[in-house]
């Protein structure tokens, strides 16, 4: 049955003279009529009685199905006005980033956010390159976080965040970024073969003699966990990702100096919907 149909019933209900809410529905007081007689034989039930120059009497079943109808025209309208508004302002929000940013920075940041936004949902991917986050944000994700700045057409690339870079290690250790004889003494854990942020600051950066060995753990957690718990234990990291264990000086941090610094940038898509939440997101803490 059509919303049409249903909402002639309920009006005849309302109101059972035809030619008032023909009137109100633009057709002719035949046309009505004629509807009517369809309706009734599409569902085989008789809905109205005719009482000539006294109108329409509804019939209990008529009355039920206005009633019906109004739940499903409510239901409808209501429907309606969040397709509308989620036109302007979609109901998904997808963002890729490097994986300790994400986990340490964004999801925190979306617990806090996310009351605000009660319709929207959060999809998040991690990449480890900047080239692949861009990549996910091209074919349909709403934000990439990168760790350069691109110049991207059609595309929005601002600095949303400022990670410190350090060493970080057991209390107990003895760093000192000046003497490579205290580096080599220690056990250096990291997350990554491929992507190694120790060979990336100690040994590319402070030109300082590769670490004897590394060990490699799956997941950040794990590695901050081993670091507290081992007196010879030392990873290179950003602040934000062991914070909580220095705040319990479970962990030392040792700033790597003028390389300790490095800004993450956000690309999103000139015109971009989510305007509100794009700016939330850029207004994170530094």
């Amino acid at each position: 049955m059509e919303l049409l149909s249903l909402q002639l019933i309920q009006g005849l209900v309302q109101d059972p003279h035809l030619s008032r809410v023909a009137s109100r529905f633009h057709l002719g007081q035949s046309a009505l009529s004629k509807k009517l007689q369809s309706i009734e034989e599409e569902i085989g039930i008789k809905l109205f009685d005719r009482r000539g120059p006294r109108g329409l009497e509804p019939t209990p079943a008529a009355k039920e199905i206005a009633g019906l109808s109004e739940q499903v025209l409510t239901a409808w309208n209501a429907g309606m006005e969040r397709v509308k508004r989620h036109q302007d302002q979609p109901t998904h929000f997808g963002i890729v980033g490097p994986q300790v940013f994400m986990r340490e920075v964004v999801l925190p940041w979306w617990i806090s956010i996310a009351p605000r936004f009660p319709e929207l949902s959060l999809e998040t991917h991690i990449s480890g390159l900047s080239k692949v986050s861009f990549e996910l944000v091209q074919a349909g994700m709403d934000v990439g976080i990168l760790e350069h700045k691109e110049d991207l057409e059609d595309f929005i690339c601002k600095p949303i965040f400022t990670e410190t870079w350090g060493v970080v290690a057991h209390p107990k250790a003895t760093v000192n970024l000046e003497i490579s004889e205290t580096l080599k003494r220690l056990s250096w854990g990291t997350l990554s073969s491929q992507n190694n942020p120790v060979a990336e600051w100690l040994v590319r950066r402070q030109k300082m003699p590769p670490p004897r060995y590394h060990l490699y753990w799956n997941d950040m957690p794990s590695l901050v966990t081993w670091i507290t718990e081992t007196a010879s234990a030392a990873s290179v990291l950003p602040l934000h990702s062991c914070q909580a264990a220095l705040d319990k000086k479970r962990v030392q941090f040792i700033s790597l100096g003028k390389d300790s610094q490095r800004i993450l940038y956000m690309a999103y898509r000139q015109n971009h919907p989510h305007k509100k939440l794009i700016q939330q997101l850029l207004e994170i803490k530094k």
